[in-house]
């Protein structure tokens, strides 16, 4: 089976290491990478993932891609737990002084 093209057609610098040329595109962003951000989770012959799509395509980081488009609802639920935490809190320990 030939490997699939993830060559680039001009040079072109990798995404995440500004100054080394890219070797290849990921095959689920298809943003250019250098040859140590690559992966070929899916062996030599199929095309390669970059770190970060291989990681959420393996399902260790579900939440990839959801972490990109903003943290606001993660920064919401952690304001909200310490307000929670607060309410509980000061009273208690105003009992104890």
């Amino acid at each position: 089976m030939p490997m699939q093209d993830t060559a680039m057609a001009e040079p072109t610098q990798c995404d995440k290491h500004l100054f080394e040329e890219a070797t290849g595109m990921c095959r689920t962003c298809r943003r250019p990478y250098c040859a140590d951000c690559l992966v070929y989770a899916h062996g030599p012959d199929k095309a390669p993932l970059c770190v970060p799509c291989a990681l959420q395509a393996s399902g260790v980081r579900s939440t990839a891609t959801k972490a990109r488009r903003g943290m606001g609802g993660r920064l919401l639920a952690s304001v909200a737990a310490t307000a929670a935490t607060a309410v509980l809190a000061i009273p208690v320990l105003s009992a104890i002084h």
